[in-house]
């Protein structure tokens, strides 16, 4: 691998890894606010899972001798700062289908990706198994809920204009400002 497929991998692996704990805290949090039984289950398995995956994203960074970057900024907070912080369950498992949905899209093109190495394919393939569960638990939550079809909406279009505004950064995800507390010259000395 070339130094700079290395570096983009490095952040990649790392910013996911932060984005999966985030989402695991998030869904976490909100389990004080559920109202019944079987959806503190949810969001408690849901959380778990998310946590779960950030876990794999470590050991994978391990595996492929990355170095470890500290992230500031998660996936997440790019969306907040267009949406604010969610203030209801609505609005968070909102945020969290279309979120996902964005997850398995961006997953499943990285599977397609001959570059991606066999430890990270192999991350993508079980965690796009486990969103598949994510998303239909969370749809049959949402289903005929007041106000939930504008929500998704609200929350679409802020995942288009996300995406537009990261796109540009894709292999370059350091030099995206207030991103990372990195080590910059540990990944580029390791590369």
């Amino acid at each position: 691998m070339n130094a700079a497929a290395f570096r983009n991998l490095t952040w990649k692996l790392n910013w996911w890894r932060q984005s999966e704990l985030e989402g695991a805290l998030l869904l976490g949090r909100m389990v004080r606010t559920a109202e019944d039984g079987a959806l503190v289950a949810r969001l408690t398995r849901h959380a778990a899972e998310e946590a779960g995956h950030s876990l794999i994203w470590a050991e994978v960074i391990e595996q492929l001798g990355l170095p470890h970057v500290g992230i500031s900024r998660s996936y997440q907070s790019f969306y907040l700062r267009h949406s604010g912080p969610p203030a209801s369950m609505l609005e968070v498992l909102c945020f969290t289908q279309i979120f996902e949905r964005r997850v398995h899209t961006r997953f499943t093109q990285e599977l397609r990706d001959p570059e991606t190495p066999d430890a990270a394919r192999q991350a993508y393939q079980r965690m796009l198994e486990d969103e598949k569960g994510h998303l239909a638990w969370v749809a049959e939550w949402l289903r005929n809920r007041h106000g939930a079809t504008d929500c998704i909406e609200r929350y679409r279009d802020i995942d288009r204009t996300v995406f537009s505004e990261l796109l540009p950064w894709e292999n370059r995800l350091w030099e995206i400002p207030g991103l990372g507390r990195e080590a910059e010259e540990a990944v580029v000395s390791a590369a």
